[in-house]
């Protein structure tokens, strides 16, 4: 089960941004382990442990470091020049396990425990370490990771003067301290587009909120019969039925006597005849 340093370090970075919230996963032995266990890059931790424990349960060697690393994740890994000491370490190893992305988080202290208790080694065979935690912003945890690469690598040199070539070096996220940096847009107009795109939303939801709620109101109150247009020409027509009824009316009011219209025979009309 040997595995180059490009697929167990470099290769960490495939899925690197997959999940902001998992961390990767390592683990390498001066002997040679030969269970067969699965290789996929997306695990959770209870598989991820499961896997390790099938890899130690014959206890192959004498010395285990069990290294946790808070906040850590694929990103960090994504070349050799972030974690040296490791990445040599790793390369001069007979076989090496390693998961890109581990959802949840892995226990390392019941690794610990369940080494020892297989194993029955002494505590002083089996060593957990917790480096720094690895800050949220770039360049701090570039720094960080740097200084926990070099206390590592102190630490492995003394496994090597000491345990010879049996040691299983075991290196994991730890624990979070801090939330994963998550996404927030940013507008270059000072925050004019954003006001706008605001605007248009609620307008938007406003919209159907009233279209929803007309669906419910009266026929007089949902359509409106009377408009300004309408009501300009009732004045319209009332004026003029005004006036039309004053016509009428001085019309209808003449009075003409009947005799008005009779021929005169008197002595008047004969004189206004010759």
């Amino acid at each position: 089960m040997r595995f180059s340093v490009t697929a167990a370090v470099v290769g960490l970075c495939a899925s690197a941004h997959a999940f902001s919230d998992s961390s990767p996963f390592i683990l390498f032995s001066t002997v040679k382990l030969s269970r067969s266990i699965p290789q996929d890059q997306l695990q959770s931790s209870s598989s991820v442990l499961a896997s390790t424990k099938q890899l130690l349960e014959s206890c192959p060697t004498n010395h285990y470091l069990v290294v946790s690393q808070p906040n850590l994740n694929a990103a960090h890994l994504s070349s050799k020049a972030a974690v040296p000491k490791l990445a040599d370490s790793l390369s001069r190893a007979a076989s090496s396990y390693s998961v890109a992305e581990v959802a949840g988080e892995l226990d390392v202290k019941s690794i610990a425990n369940y080494i020892r208790e297989k194993c029955e080694l002494p505590r002083s065979a089996v060593d957990v370490i917790e480096l720094s935690p690895v800050p949220s912003s770039a360049a701090e945890s570039a720094k960080t990771l740097k200084e926990n690469d070099d206390e590592l690598g102190l630490v492995l040199e003394q496994y090597k003067a000491a345990a010879g070539d049996s040691y299983t070096v075991i290196y994991a996220g730890g624990p979070r301290t801090e939330k994963p940096q998550t996404y927030t847009a940013e507008f270059t107009d000072s925050g004019a587009g954003h006001s706008e795109l605001k605007r248009q939303l609620h307008g938007t939801s406003g919209a159907k909120r009233q279209q929803k709620s007309d669906k419910n109101l009266p026929l007089f109150e949902k359509y409106q019969f009377f408009t300004p247009g309408i009501f300009m020409g009732l004045i319209a027509l009332i004026i003029l039925l005004g006036i039309l009824y004053s016509g009428i009316s001085a019309l209808a009011s003449l009075q003409v006597s009947y005799g008005a219209f009779d021929k005169e025979m008197g002595p008047a009309a004969q004189k206004k005849q010759q």
